[in-house]
């Protein structure tokens, strides 16, 4: 089972076959936050997205006001140009639109937008293509949907960028989705990349993290929908005659969305856009996921395969999922859990936290032993929501 995307109710064909085949009682249910706005506009995504500290989050969601403030606080103003429509994410929130020509939005740079500031950071962004063939593409057949970075050579100030390619392209990469960073004066970048299936309209959640120390060369990850999708060295072609390290600097660029420079166009919608300068965890990414979808599943045992949940009587008990609507026999994982009326997320197996709510509009941070064996109990603390060339 993919996620329980509604809660599911006891009368309900579908509910009772898969409460009966992990062995629980109607009440092996969990839902995230309802996505409807809470407070000062903002959904439960945006609000579980701003808990995560993002040094800027612009949620893109109404282009025809021209000009719009990050969420943050932090004061990151953008400019939206040739952009006015929007459409729904999965939530129901708008994501504008861009044109594939023309669209583009745009922030001044500042110092948090440099991977170079802390040496970690992540990009992360819903994407929705409206074509599978772009028609303002460049070089060998693709275009940049975000980035900052104007000019390469002398003076160059090229830093990151998403990149998509089209369905037919001069390397034979259909629809490829990637992540790079290069060096100022640009030329070769480095970066990670997924090349799956893609389907027209079909929202995407895209992140790439930066994290300039890890191993001999640094490290970029690329994640789809929460899954870790790809990962390579920061360089290209290490420990080759061709190597090329990158060592990111500030530039002087703007950070921009629908392009990167205006030699090409993402034609599509792009929504809730954040910059962090911290590399998200796979765990974080997944909650945003699951957040924005309304899957009510985690996966606790890392295995790809959606986990039934409970604490409907006090105790935590977890059903792991076998795939094909089938799971194992219930786990007690300890008591004292009465307090929690909504547990939202977790992952027993390695970061040992839960994040449960007692209401709609206040969350606590619980920490937990595995799954399986070992006695837990909630405990609170604090948590606060609110290689390609250029």
């Amino acid at each position: 089972m993919h996620a329980l995307r509604t809660q599911i109710a006891p009368g309900r064909a579908l509910g009772r076959r898969l409460l009966a085949a992990a062995g629980l009682g109607a009440s092996m249910v969990c839902l995230p936050h309802s996505a409807a706005a809470s407070t000062a506009g903002l959904s439960a995504y945006d609000e579980l997205v701003l808990s995560h500290r993002p040094v800027a989050y612009w949620r893109l969601s109404h282009p025809s006001a021209g000009t719009e403030t990050d969420r943050t606080g932090n004061g990151h103003k953008g400019t939206f140009r040739g952009v006015t429509s929007t459409v729904q994410l999965p939530n129901r929130d708008g994501a504008a639109v861009f044109n594939g020509s023309s669209g583009s939005f745009e922030v001044p740079t500042a110092k948090p937008f440099h991977i170079s500031t802390t040496g970690r950071f992540t990009v992360e962004a819903w994407i929705r293509p409206h074509t599978l063939q772009f028609p303002d593409e460049e070089q060998t057949g693709y275009v940049y949907f975000m980035g900052k970075g104007t000019k390469s050579n002398a003076g160059g100030d090229r830093e990151w960028a998403g990149r998509m390619y089209s369905k037919e392209n001069d390397e034979n990469r259909p629809n490829r989705i990637s992540g790079y960073a290069w060096n100022l004066d640009g030329g070769l970048g480095a970066g990670a990349y997924f090349q799956q299936p893609v389907k027209v309209n079909e929202w995407i959640h895209y992140a790439v993290t930066f994290d300039t120390a890890e191993g001999s060369y640094g490290r970029v990850r690329i994640y789809r929908n929460g899954v870790l999708a790809g990962m390579d060295h920061l360089a290209f072609r290490p420990g080759t005659a061709d190597e090329v390290i990158i060592k990111p600097r500030p530039g002087s660029a703007p950070v921009r969305v629908g392009t990167r420079d205006g030699k090409s166009y993402f034609k599509g919608a792009i929504g809730k856009f954040a910059i962090y300068n911290r590399e998200l965890s796979g765990a974080e990414l997944r909650s945003h996921y699951n957040a924005m979808t309304g899957s009510a599943a985690p996966d606790f045992d890392a295995d790809g395969v959606g986990d039934l949940f409970s604490t409907s009587t006090g105790t935590l008990t977890i059903c792991n999922g076998r795939g094909g609507n089938t799971f194992g026999p219930p786990a007690t994982a300890g008591g004292g859990w009465a307090a929690y009326s909504r547990p939202v997320a977790g992952d027993f197996n390695a970061t040992a936290s839960v994040t449960c709510s007692r209401s709609r509009r206040t969350a606590t941070r619980c920490t937990s032993g595995t799954a399986r064996g070992r006695t837990a109990s909630p405990a609170r603390s604090s948590w606060v929501p609110a290689g390609s060339r250029t």
